[in-house]
């Protein structure tokens, strides 16, 4: 979705006449931290502390940024901030500022996004800078090849042209389109280390939620029990429902397909890996559509850890729940939405490494399906 940079509200918001500067996101990197600044309701704490206590095990810190003109690390200073009295720096902290490979923090020139970039620019001891609008955030990753860094670039953004005075900008070699499946890149792919990057596949998730019903019958055919059947049957109903919605929604479409993304990631140079990643809701729109989101897994904060694994941190959907699925089910049907991503990420990355964050009651799922926004738009990577 467009975002509008400079904000003091915590919605993400369509406004087609403002075109802004914001985040730029890394593939699969060592953190040193990442600076959130969500703080618009008490249950959104539980979103800072659970990406707090993953970096605490896994190597990298939270840098909470508040508009006190202070940034905090320790939970106990960072939670008197979650009252019901919203006065924090907007909550997509991602759409403010980057850190770039020169090394610098830079922001747009809207004063609440400069205001945050600086105080960020401060407390690494790194220099600021300020920049002309050009490119909304979420649309681009930088990305490793070898020892250079190269851009990936959503397509809209090819109207920019000048890709030389990007590559000076941002102390990249090389800038590589990508076609625009969603509104942002980081709705639609995830790009991990080595050159692979994730891409969400709509066909293999389809294919899972058949699978899922297939399983189901298998299972009915070894139960006598009728209150165990009758389980099913709402779960099966829940599904079916899911999957007839999002085949229409798959249909209508007028976005490009996984195909066109993953060959022009070839192309580039890079290896896609498709895994069933999304469920969305279409909002039209002229040229190309924005998608709503009911399930995205590729919205997500990834982390090199010291031994060269990857700690992944994504958006917990509120599916499971919705369609009756409890771990006993899960176990049975050999389905739930987490557990068929983690089968797809395990080449990639370790089950146990692979974190679903919810905040409290369902919090994520609320922000990801009426908000327009996930775990990835609340965190600005800080590399080390």
């Amino acid at each position: 979705m467009k975002i509008s940079s400079n904000c003091n509200f915590n919605y993400k918001v369509q406004n087609s006449g403002l075109s802004h500067q914001s985040f730029r996101g890394y593939d699969a990197r060592p953190l040193k931290a990442v600076v959130m600044t969500v703080c618009d309701d008490p249950n959104a704490f539980d979103v800072v502390k659970q990406v707090s206590q993953i970096g605490k095990k896994d190597g990298f810190e939270v840098y909470f940024a508040h508009s006190s003109n202070k940034i905090y690390r320790s939970l106990n200073a960072i939670k008197k901030f979650f009252t019901e009295k919203y006065g924090g720096y907007c909550k997509w902290v991602q759409d403010v500022f980057c850190v770039t490979p020169n090394d610098a923090v830079v922001s747009s020139h809207f004063p609440a996004d400069e205001e945050l970039a600086v105080l960020t620019s401060k407390f690494l001891n790194k220099k600021y800078q300020k920049l002309n609008d050009i490119v909304e955030g979420g649309n681009k990753f930088f990305v490793k090849n070898g020892d250079k860094q190269e851009l990936l670039l959503g397509s809209n953004e090819k109207s920019l042209g000048d890709v030389d005075f990007l590559k000076k900008m941002y102390g990249v070699s090389d800038v590589h389109f990508i076609p625009q499946a969603d509104y942002h890149l980081d709705l639609f792919i995830r790009p991990l280390k080595n050159k692979q990057v994730l891409v969400a596949d709509d066909k293999l998730m389809i294919k899972e939620l058949k699978n899922a019903l297939s399983n189901i019958e298998k299972c009915k055919k070894s139960l006598s029990d009728t209150k165990e059947i009758q389980k099913l049957e709402e779960t099966k109903k829940e599904i079916e429902k899911v999957l007839k919605d999002f085949k229409n929604e798959v249909k209508i479409s007028q976005n490009p397909t996984v195909d066109e993304v993953s060959e022009s990631l070839k192309k580039a140079g890079y290896e896609p890996v498709r895994v069933p990643g999304r469920l969305y809701y279409v909002i039209p729109n002229k040229g190309a559509d924005d998608l709503a989101s009911r399930l995205n897994y590729l919205n997500a904060v990834v982390h090199e850890k010291n031994d060269g694994t990857l700690t992944f941190i994504t958006n917990k959907s509120a599916l499971n729940e919705k369609c009756h699925i409890t771990p006993e089910i899960s176990e049975k049907i050999d389905f739930d939405f987490e557990k068929v991503f983690v089968k797809y990420l395990k080449p990639y990355v370790n089950a146990d490494d692979v974190h679903f964050i919810s905040g409290k009651e369902n919090y994520i799922a609320d922000v990801l399906e009426n908000q327009s926004g996930g775990i990835h738009c609340m965190c600005t990577e800080i590399p080390r």
